[in-house]
């Protein structure tokens, strides 16, 4: 059964639609502060369901060869930040990437509410993980060094209940790796209504991926330092595995390279959590040491 939620930035619920879908769903943003969600949003037992066999079929039985190039972009890139220790993903998909951090010698587990995707990451990887939602595996504070959201963080129910339990079990000094779709995404969408003359969808139901937060970088930031975290690096996240559309990371790219924003499909941010009379020495510290 559908739940309508309040906005999970500010938790008003005064809204006006942004997009209509399947009954009952709409595209909503919240007049307050202008997060933009799905509202209602499905249940978890449907949420489940979903995320079964025929949703990682395809990555499976097409395109593994093909995305494992873009999981050692993405974790080159978080080892100019950390090179080892105790690594969690959240909602690690068939957990590739978990097992080629493993292969760099961190330490990982990983949280996934789908059964087949467990079993998959148990029997092809040997990885520990946890079958359900994050805030239910009740982790230890302080026990990990590195907490990655590869586009995870725009399917949970609760994004800010999420990332509240990830500054308790990440550690002082610890990395929080944060890639989400963009919502700002001008150059897909106006490519996308060239190609077939009508507006691009924020949700479907029938959508393979089911997005209910639709984040901006400024909506993102807010969530953060809202959870206790500071951005310390914002960046694009260029994962397109075919050709198509590898040439509007490219675009993305030219576009950024020129105006310095991020009009392209997805983003990421490196963030840490900090106190509020460490913040200024800690984003300097990262600076130098990334920028030498």
């Amino acid at each position: 059964m559908p739940t309508h939620v309040n906005c999970n930035l500010c938790g008003q619920d005064d809204t006006e639609v942004v997009q209509k879908a399947e009954e009952p769903y709409e595209v909503v943003k919240c007049k307050s502060c202008g997060l933009v969600y799905t509202n209602p949003q499905p249940d978890r037992g449907f949420l489940e369901e979903h995320y079964q066999e025929d949703y990682y079929k395809e990555w499976v039985e097409k395109q593994m060869k093909k995305r494992i190039p873009m999981w050692k972009r993405r974790l080159k890139d978080l080892l100019r930040y950390k090179t080892g220790g105790r690594l969690l993903d959240v909602g690690f998909g068939v957990g590739t990437f978990l097992n080629l951090a493993k292969e760099k010698g961190f330490d990982v587990c990983g949280t996934e509410i789908s059964k087949y995707a467990c079993q998959y990451a148990k029997e092809n990887f040997g990885i520990e993980v946890f079958r359900g939602d994050l805030t239910e595996a009740r982790f230890p504070a302080g026990r990990f060094d590195v907490v990655t959201f590869w586009h995870t963080l725009e399917h949970l129910p609760d994004p800010q209940a999420a990332l509240k339990e990830i500054h308790r079990i990440l550690n002082k000094d610890g990395l929080l790796v944060v890639a989400v779709p963009n919502l700002n995404n001008f150059i897909t969408r106006i490519l996308y209504f060239l190609a077939r003359g009508k507006r691009l969808k924020l949700f479907s139901i029938d959508a393979k991926e089911l997005h209910f937060w639709h984040f901006s970088a400024r909506s993102l930031a807010r969530l953060l330092k809202e959870t206790g975290f500071i951005a310390l690096d914002k960046k694009l996240d260029l994962a397109q595995i075919e050709l198509q559309k590898k040439m509007v990371d490219l675009l993305t790219l030219i576009v950024h390279a020129v105006t310095g924003k991020n009009f392209g499909e997805a983003m990421k941010v490196y963030a840490a959590k900090i106190e509020d009379n460490e913040m200024q020495d800690r984003r300097r510290r990262y600076h130098f040491a990334l920028c030498p």
